[in-house]
């Protein structure tokens, strides 16, 4: 029986050659004509228009790019960061996303883990693989902005040990149970008698997902609790030699 292709499939074609993909916003440019027009709008510096956001979309996957990506920006900090990324809440902007386009892969940039409630994550990816119809790929970070954190509740120095927790409930969220059963998470209080859920299920067995950079975590824990890994704008060099470091 032929299985279906994955979301991380799609991203790489018949030969084996590298695809190109996008990151939102596509109407950010930052250069000085559209600074003018920024100011005269009074936009600030680092916010997008995105009035044509949809519009833009739709005709990269009609030209043919391999994947769509969005970036989990909570609070915009003019001062620390400057950019705002996408400007849209990620999962509500995905949900849009899919319905615009029909090819191309969608997939966060990364999704800032240990700032969010698993279980909703896991509902919200699990909802945007199915209307995309499997066409999503779930990057995921452990967030580099400090400020966010105590904003969140959220414990900057334990980020690391919040995001290994997380992923567990993630894949725990997305198991299917033949048996009736439901959700095992016994560090949560929860039993499998108890028959609560996550729905829906995704179209496959679980949402793949990306780590993005390290997310405090060692190369040995990504490559077995990952399923593909998410890196950086580097030079030719370093990404030589960060592939051979991977595929050692």
């Amino acid at each position: 029986m032929s299985v279906a292709p994955t979301a991380l499939d799609r991203l790489v074609n018949a030969a084996s050659l590298p695809t190109l993909g996008l990151e939102l916003p596509l109407d950010n440019d930052w250069g000085a004509t559209r600074l003018r027009a920024d100011r005269a709008a009074g936009r600030p510096f680092g916010v997008p228009d995105l009035t044509r956001h949809g519009e833009l979309a739709r005709l990269a996957d009609e030209l043919g790019f391999a994947g769509l990506w969005v970036r989990d920006v909570p609070l915009y900090d003019p001062e620390g960061f400057g950019g705002a990324g996408s400007v849209f809440e990620t999962f509500t902007h995905l949900g849009h996303l899919a319905a615009v386009t029909e090819r191309a892969v969608l997939g966060t940039a990364a999704v800032v883990l240990p700032l969010r409630q698993p279980l909703l994550v896991a509902k919200s990816a699990a909802t945007v693989d199915v209307l995309s119809g499997g066409r999503f790929v779930l990057g995921l970070a452990s967030g580099d902005r400090p400020v966010e954190y105590p904003l969140f509740g959220a414990d900057f120095q334990g980020r690391g040990a919040t995001f290994r927790r997380s992923v567990e409930i993630l894949r725990a969220a997305w198991a299917r149970h033949t048996d009736g059963a439901g959700m095992e998470l016994p560090d949560l209080g929860l039993d499998a008698e108890r028959r609560l859920d996550v729905l829906p299920k995704p179209t496959g067995p679980s949402v793949p997902l990306a780590i993005a950079g390290h997310a405090q975590q060692s190369a040995e824990w990504i490559s077995q609790n990952a399923d593909a890994s998410l890196n950086y704008p580097r030079p030719l060099g370093a990404l030589r030699l960060k592939t051979r470091e991977w595929q050692g």
